[in-house]
């Protein structure tokens, strides 16, 4: 509560009558922007966005999360959906984890807001490995996020979930797959089955993306492009400079 409304969560503390120094209670981290320039970040609590078509396993992921058992029953997640444990390193320090489902008719609205991804620290896209149609929802969901990063400056670090994976994948999946986090210059999808209790360390590996925060970013053809552009005016500039010397 105190991640997503610290207002409300100070306004609780003196309703049940804590007289102390605010300031003692919350732990202000550096902005996530400044993170990504220092290339590492001091945050012990991380927020993940939970992005996928209808039918995913979003739902279903976040359950696992925290210890509910698998259901086969779909049940449609209307509106924003969290779930929050701790996740234990290899090195033995512990992190906190939020984890808030974006259901997959919010996207649009999400997106609408400019600094929509400043309170995200990584954002996870899911898909079910078994339909094909879901993987191309779950692509472009993710070049919306990561276009929408490039051009409000809210770039995130952004993982796949590979789901299902008990079930036999559409013809061309792992090619598919591999070829898009290749061109966007990400990892390749983490393969992972609820039912069948196969995690594959997946919280893990959120919570280690997350605390490298200039890794992982995806990158759109039209942020390519943009980059290139800019290399090129940088190196003009210098070239003029220096024949001006001269």
């Amino acid at each position: 509560m105190t991640l997503q409304d610290p207002k409300a969560s100070l306004a609780n503390l003196i309703y049940i009558g804590y007289t102390g120094d605010p300031a003692s209670v919350f732990h202000v981290t550096r902005k996530r922007r400044l993170d990504r320039k220092k290339q590492r970040t001091q945050r012990n609590v991380f927020q993940c966005f939970v992005f996928g078509p209808k039918n995913a396993g979003k739902t279903t992921l976040l359950n696992s999360f925290i210890g509910r058992t698998f259901s086969d029953k779909y049940t449609p997640t209307t509106s924003y959906r969290f779930a929050t444990n701790v996740v234990d390193l290899h090195n033995g320090t512990k992190k906190i984890l939020v984890m808030r489902e974006i259901p997959e008719q919010e996207v649009k609205n999400l997106l609408s807001n400019k600094e929509s991804l400043a309170a995200c620290d990584i954002a996870v896209f899911i898909y079910d490995s078994f339909n094909e149609e879901s993987w191309k929802r779950t692509k472009e969901l993710l070049e919306q996020v990561a276009y929408h990063g490039e051009n409000t400056g809210y770039e995130v670090p952004c993982l796949i979930i590979s789901a299902k994976d008990d079930l036999d994948a559409y013809p061309l999946s792992i090619q598919d797959s591999t070829r898009v986090t290749l061109e966007m210059g990400i990892e390749s999808p983490i393969p992972i089955s609820m039912k069948l209790r196969d995690h594959n360390d997946v919280f893990y590996r959120i919570v280690s993306a997350a605390q490298q925060p200039h890794l992982s970013i995806p990158e759109t053809e039209a942020g390519k492009s943009r980059k290139q552009y800019r290399r090129f005016i940088n190196q003009s500039l210098v070239f003029i400079s220096a024949a001006h010397v001269y």
